[in-house]
């Protein structure tokens, strides 16, 4: 099956009231323009689906379309859930293990302000909607930059742990940064992922999948034109 062809895969991290005081990495959309979003998706007749509906190769509905968001922050839950509820749609949030219930540890002092992540309890909400959660390690390293030894339990651990919580298989994983390379991907194989989320990359291959970033500046024009099938040619 040839994974991106026909459904893209849309990436987001922070749903946001206002604009953030601290700019930081730009990796926010304010709730007004989410939900305007998803209304357009609603609209267009797009259907959310899942990854490991991509990965079956089985029948999808029309006008497919996976929505993504990275690292679990507390906004998600708050501000997109609803929204995502009220047009039906689903989504995966791949979660940093070690710090549910905690902050985003990783950033703190590289531009970003200290920010709550998921709880226990609202992961487990979202799960019992329908939401899927995917792995993005135990701590948010650079995968590729690590001792072999301590990329793999990064990623081995990471399953583990979340299994635990949402009391199912998790199959999806997302690499840290978008950073990876042949061994990484091999762990993630070898720890039973199913597939895996990378950023830009034109591989044809369930454990590098292209994503395509959602930024505070889309406006809806550029919005409609990333989830067209030949926006990720140009």
């Amino acid at each position: 099956m040839n994974y991106n062809n026909y459904v893209p895969i849309l990436t987001y991290h922070r749903i946001v009231p206002i604009k953030p005081s601290v700019p930081g990495h730009g990796i926010w959309v304010l709730v007004d323009k989410f939900r305007q979003q998803m209304r357009l998706l609603h609209q267009l007749g797009f259907n959310t689906i899942s990854l490991d509906m991509l990965a079956s190769g089985g029948k999808f509905p029309k006008k497919p379309i996976i929505i993504t968001f990275d690292d679990g922050y507390q906004d998600n839950y708050i501000y997109a859930f609803p929204i995502l509820k009220q047009y039906g749609f689903t989504a995966t949030i791949f979660l940093v293990s070690g710090q549910i219930s905690g902050v985003n540890q990783w950033d703190i002092g590289h531009g970003e302000e200290q920010l709550p992540l998921l709880s226990i309890d609202e992961i487990q909400d979202m799960a019992r909607y329908g939401i899927s959660f995917g792995g993005h390690t135990v701590t948010h390293p650079h995968l590729s930059q690590l001792d072999r030894d301590k990329a793999f339990e990064e990623i081995v651990q990471c399953k583990k742990e979340l299994e635990e919580i949402v009391k199912q298989e998790v199959t999806a994983f997302c690499y840290p940064y978008g950073e990876f390379d042949h061994e990484v991907k091999q762990m993630v194989k070898n720890a039973r992922f199913k597939y895996a989320c990378a950023c830009d990359t034109e591989v044809d291959d369930r454990y590098e999948l292209k994503r395509i970033q959602v930024f505070p500046k889309t406006d809806l024009f550029g919005f409609w034109r990333k989830t067209q099938w030949w926006y990720k040619r140009n």
